[in-house]
């Protein structure tokens, strides 16, 4: 027989089969047996699963798999219990327990499958099927344990189909126990999966028994239960039960322990966090106080942990912020609302210094039991918020660093737009877009290129990465308004690791300005080189360039000069001097130098230039070559050369001119004299009538022909610019009516009105020369009576200060249109017949208008022939000072006095002893105060003069000493009057304390002095002496106040040119002093000199003395230059405007020393009018014969020949000198 029909049985006859059914209560019972194991097992899976050891998971699986394996076999035994057969039937034990052990390699098999976290579809197919073929293999090896008579056989289809019932349903309760987890709850699944489970379970063991074929005859007509088998099936069950529950009960005994010694060992682990935790924990219950804290909470906060532990939480907190966290607390504990902020939080603690700290901290709320518990963690934020600080300060530094860099540093990607990682806030004032809009990729920077150049620089710019090396490049770019930029920029590439370059760092500097700068140098250099010679040195001289023009100036090829040295343009014997040594040193040293250089050029030829030697510098300031600038002098040297033989010939025919002229005056003036003075002398005698008209007739002619040669010699000193202009306050309306006087008589002779017009409301006083005003409306006002023969000539004066017009109008002749401008040419008149009709040279309108151009006006012409002229003079004449009145005054009365005078200025003993003697008085002079004394103790006098300042023994010392003799020899005191040009008080009080009675001013006022004498001596006039009034002269002589203290203008005359003499000295003398600092000899000479230039009338001299002697005391050393300069210029003009007043010479046999002084003042007076006494010159000439003077006097002739009055002049007053000196020496 076949295994194959042991097992089965195909188409069996119905007969030979014994009849069976089922128990319901037991299948029931088996089914939930199965339904609840399946249950139990499933979950212990899933405990094995959620398990984090294996060890655990692999117990519970196998415990899980015991229990299932068990409930397997008991739904098994329980459905075998419930199978009735009309036979009896017996199990085979041993079979029956072997029976459960593919049970329990399917149970194991399906909780494993299932204790997997992660299932595919062909585990769990492959589960499904090893479940459910253990389950078969235990259900047939359990059906194999039953003894009866029948025998067992099994339908093959019904075999199969239960087999894959168990398999299917093993599938589907594995695949809802997976499939269904996610999307059922979790208990829900697990019933769903435990009735599956059961199902195929039960579903295989009926199917199976449906297969079942027991062959055989029956032993009962009836199938009948076997023994007991509700019994047995309930105990079955109970046992099922207990073990299923004893199994979940030990696992879960297990779990607890497990779960028991990981929470023991994560309280542990999290304890270890807890206190090893950097931030401070504390845990704070629902009244704010706290519950625990770790050990960083002790570190932060200063307490130990127990202390920490049951103190409130606010004692932590600053005060306002302690009040909110409670109000928290408190609104969750009444609400069960958590308004705690979850977010962090910066907070202000305090520590147990007292100190507050800044912390942040982070709040979680748990519960335990019916109170909340709050979880603080506390980080101690101190150090970060000082290195957040230190942060923003280097961010600000950085920020500073990078606005503060000259142009915009960028980053920027390698690809085709440049994309900028970072570029600074200067590109918008380089672009105008922000850096934003490169960052944001807004805007690209190679859209800004030129498009000539984009390529050319990223060309160049990968060239340089390639070669692992900073780049510069330049190029153009446009800006938002279009406008062109030259940028210059550097940079290099960084790579990484790989060496792949990863961006370009760089920085972009706008050379724009720099560009038009150079380019503007370039043109000027180019301009330059192409208007001048330029050639560059070394330091030592040797030719770096030239160019064309050099080359061309000096007639040489380039590679002739280049590397030559400078000597090579020079002449030899200047290159061999001390001179062309220094020359280079000094430009070595960075000097400039420029001038006119002879140089030599190719061949030896002469070459002038103007040039200049530029010495160049580097950026630190050091000289490292020269530029020469150079122009071609040489046509202009010949020119100059033309120009001097030109020059020469002029010269010559100007030496001619005045030789001319000087004969010329010299051969007319002397006949002239002669006529001029006998025809006078002739006139005032006897004569009769034709003769005085004849001699009349000789008296006018001679006079217009000294009027000529005056007007010839006042043009010529006009020409040399030889007169200089006063500066005075004047009477304009009464030196026009002056003039108009001047003028009348001769109007009125030929019938015509001469009118003056002067507004009322014009200003009367002005300042100026009015001499030289008088002399220019004189000529004007001359030539219109003589040239108008009826109507009228009228002065008008209009204008303002500053602005004057004074206009001469005729109804003469009148000046044809195209005479106008030569009537002002010398010796031109309006035709030539008018010299013949009218006479005269044609020089006054000449000498006019070069007199009104002196003083700053215009002199011009308005006529119309036949019917008059207009000569309009403007000035610009300044408003003046009223002058004062002239008041005679009276002297008083003295009594013959004999006086002792002392002063160190001769000039003013002598004008004491001229004004003093002249009165009566005995003058005894003596030139120190110790002559003084001296004078004193032998001799006997009424009155002593004493000056101030004198050298060696001063006038204080010397009154002392006077006083000191009275006293000693029982005297009665003299008066002594102190000569002072001091008014401070304390100088006055000094005078008195020396001994002093009385002081008299300097220069010298007579009837002052006069006045302080009779007040001393008791003889002053009722109600004191009169004053002398104020005279409004601001010129250089006072002659009114000089002539009434010297006797006369002669003799005032006379002592200014013995005092000018005697200043010749007087500035160097005082430079000397400013320059030694010598301030008390200065201030005394200056004391001296102006009390000197006082007595003689000297106002100008005298207030520049007082100046310079407040300067000298004030030690004001600047402006002491200044007045000094204007010193010099002042002594020189009082020289020059000197006048001198002829006297009679008397005729004697012999020439003595005082005719030879007198002819020398008449001599000197007529020079300086410009004339020339031959009677003078001549009594000179005769009397210096052969002594030693004579050479003086040929200087004096040369000078006359030469037409230099001047010089004539300054001899005149030298030859004077000598006389005086010779006479000082003759005994």
């Amino acid at each position: 027989m076949s295994f194959f029909d042991q097992l089965f049985i195909v188409n069996a006859d119905p007969s030979v089969l014994v009849l069976s059914n089922h128990d319901p209560l037991l299948v029931l019972m088996s089914l939930c047996i199965a339904v609840f194991t399946s249950g139990m097992a499933l979950q212990l899976a899933g405990v094995a699963r959620d398990s984090d050891s294996a060890w655990w998971r692999q117990v519970t699986i196998a415990t899980g798999s015991l229990a299932l394996g068990a409930g397997i076999w008991a739904m098994h035994f329980i459905g075998m219990l419930a199978f009735q057969l009309c036979a009896e039937v017996r199990f085979d034990l041993g079979v029956t327990l072997l029976s459960m052990l593919p049970s329990l390699g399917a149970s194991w098999v399906a909780l494993t499958v299932l204790a997997r976290r992660n299932l595919s579809v062909l585990q769990l197919c492959v589960g499904g099927l090893l479940v459910g073929a253990g389950i078969g293999a235990m259900h047939y090896s359990g059906m194999a344990a039953m003894q009866m008579a029948p025998l067992l056989r099994y339908d093959p289809w019904m075999f199969a189909l239960s087999i894959l019932v168990a398999v299917a349903l093993a599938i589907l309760a594995l695949w809802v126990r997976f499939g269904l987890e996610n999307r059922l709850p979790s208990l829900m699944a697990l019933l769903l999966s435990a009735v599956v489970m059961g199902l195929a379970i039960s579903g295989m063991h009926y199917t199976g028994m449906a297969a079942a074929r027991f062959v055989g005859v029956a032993e009962s007509a009836q199938p009948f239960a076997m023994v007991d088998s509700l019994y047995l099936g309930s105990a079955i069950s109970l046992i099922t039960v207990a073990l299923t529950v004893f199994v979940v009960a030990a696992n879960a005994l297990l779990r607890y322990r497990y779960l028991s010694q990981q929470l023991r060992a994560n309280e542990h682990h999290l304890r270890s966090i807890f206190d090893t935790a950097l931030d401070s924990i504390l845990t704070i219950d629902h009244t704010g106080t706290i519950r625990s804290v770790n050990r960083a909470a002790a570190r932060l906060f200063g307490w130990s942990v127990d202390e920490l532990v049951g103190m409130p939480m606010a004692r932590l907190l600053n005060p306002s912020e302690a009040r909110i966290f409670e109000q928290h607390i408190h609104t969750y504990v009444k609400t069960g609302q958590v308004s705690l902020p979850n977010a962090e939080q910066q907070l202000l603690c305090v520590i147990r210094s007292g100190q507050e700290k800044p912390v942040r901290i982070s709040i979680g709320v748990t519960r335990s039991g019916q109170h909340p518990l709050f979880v603080v963690f506390v980080t101690d934020i101190s150090e970060r918020i000082e290195m957040e600080q230190a942060l923003r300060e280097r961010e600000q530094q950085y920020r500073s660093l990078i606005s503060n860099i000259p142009g915009v540093s960028f980053r920027c990607l390698l690809d085709a737009d440049w994309t900028m990682i970072f570029i600074s806030d200067a590109v918008q004032a380089l672009t105008g877009w922000s850096a934003d809009d490169f960052i944001s990729k807004r805007k690209a920077i190679a859209s800004l290129y030129h498009p000539d150049d984009l390529q050319p620089v990223a060309e160049q710019i990968m060239t340089a990465i390639e070669e692992r090396r900073n780049y510069t490049v330049e190029y153009r770019l446009f800006d938002r308004n279009g406008e062109e930029h030259w940028i210059w920029e550097s940079g290099s590439a960084v790579f990484d690791e790989q060496g792949i370059p990863r961006w370009i760092d760089g920085v972009l500097l706008d050379q724009t300005e720099t560009k038009l700068r150079n380019a503007e140098y370039e043109g000027k250099v180019n301009a330059i080189s192409k208007a001048m010679a330029l050639i560059e040195f070394d330091l030592q001289g040797h030719v770096l360039a030239i160019n064309d023009n050099a080359l061309d100036l000096f007639g040489y090829q380039r590679e002739d000069v280049l590397g030559q040295h400078h000597s090579l343009f020079c002449d030899p014997l200047y290159v061999d001097s001390e001179d062309y040594r220094q020359f280079w040193v000094d430009l070595a040293k960075g000097l400039f130098s420029a001038g006119e250089y002879r140089r030599i050029g190719n061949g030896g030829r002469e070459v002038w230039i103007q040039a200049t030697y530029n010495p160049i510098f580097n950026t630190d300031g050091k000289p490292f070559k020269v530029v020469k600038l150079a122009t071609d002098l040489t046509p202009r040297r010949l020119m100059e050369q033309e120009t001097r033989a030109a020059r020469d010939r002029a010269e010559a025919a100007a030496a001619a001119r005045s030789s001319f002229l000087a004969n010329m005056s010299h051969e007319i003036r002397t006949p002239m004299n002669a006529i001029i003075g006998f025809t006078e002398l002739l006139i005032g005698t006897p004569l009769a009538d034709d003769q005085r008209r004849h001699l009349q007739t000789v008296q006018q002619a001679s006079r217009s022909l000294l009027s000529l040669l005056n007007d010839i010699l006042d043009t010529a000193k006009l020409d040399r610019g030889a007169i200089e202009l006063e500066d005075l306050d004047f009477s304009l309306r009464e030196l026009c009516e002056q003039v108009c006087a001047t003028q009348r008589l001769s109007a009125e002779n030929k019938g015509l009105t001469l009118q003056l017009d002067y507004p009322a409301q014009l200003l009367e006083f002005y300042r100026g020369d009015a001499l030289r005003l008088q002399q220019v409306l004189t000529n004007l006002l001359g030539n219109a009576v003589k040239f108008t023969s009826e109507g009228r000539v009228c002065l008008h004066v209009q204008g303002e200060p500053g602005a004057i017009r004074l206009i001469v109008e005729d109804s003469g002749i009148g000046i044809a249109a195209d005479r106008l401008e030569k009537i002002f040419e010398p010796f031109a008149q309006a035709d030539a017949s008018m010299s013949r009709r009218f006479g005269g040279t044609g020089l006054g309108t000449t000498i006019s208008r070069q007199l009104v151009e002196l003083m700053g006006g215009r002199l011009r012409v308005e006529s119309t022939l036949g019917e008059g002229s207009r000569f309009i003079v403007e000035l610009p004449l300044r408003a003046g000072q009223r002058l004062a009145p002239q008041v005679r005054q009276s002297l008083p009365q003295l009594a013959a006095l004999h006086i002792l005078a002392a002063d160190d200025v001769p000039q003013n003993l002598e004008l004491l002893q001229l004004n003093l003697q002249r009165l009566g008085h005995q003058v005894t002079c003596v030139a120190d105060g110790q002559a003084a004394v001296e004078a004193f103790t032998h001799g006997t006098f009424d009155l002593i003069l004493m000056d101030v300042q004198m050298p060696l023994v001063d006038g204080l010392e010397a009154s002392r000493r006077i006083r000191a003799l009275e006293a000693a020899g029982q005297r009665v005191p003299l008066p002594i009057i102190a000569l002072t040009a001091s008014v401070l008080d304390q100088d006055r009080q000094a005078a008195l304390d020396a001994g002093m009675n009385g002081f008299a001013s300097k220069p010298l006022d007579l009837p002052g002095l006069l006045a302080e004498m009779a007040r001393l001596l008791g003889t002053a006039q009722q109600g004191g002496a009169p004053q002398q009034p104020v005279t409004a002269s601001g010129g250089m002589f006072d002659w009114q106040r000089g002539a009434s203290l010297w006797g006369g203008p002669v003799q005032m005359s006379q002592a200014i040119q013995r005092f000018l003499s005697e200043q010749d000295a007087l500035v160097e003398h005082l430079t000397c002093m400013l320059e030694k600092n010598d301030w008390d000899t200065g201030r005394s000479l200056a004391h001296r000199f102006r009390g000197a230039a006082g007595n003689l009338a000297l106002t100008h001299l005298a207030g520049l003395g007082q100046a310079i002697e407040l300067a000298f005391n004030q030690r004001e050393g600047l402006h002491l230059r200044s007045l000094l300069q204007e010193l010099s210029r002042a002594l020189a003009a009082v020289a020059e405007a000197l006048p001198q007043v002829p006297k009679p010479l008397e005729k004697t046999q012999t020439v003595g020393r005082e005719q030879l002084r007198d002819a020398q003042l008449r001599l000197q007076q007529a020079v300086s009018r410009g004339g020339l006494d031959d009677q003078a010159l001549s009594c000179l000439t005769e009397g210096l014969q052969g002594a030693q003077q004579e050479k003086a006097l040929d200087h004096i002739r040369q000078a006359l020949d030469d037409f230099d009055f001047e010089l004539a002049q300054q001899s005149l007053t030298e030859l004077l000198h000598q006389l005086h000196d010779e006479d000082s020496q003759t005994p």
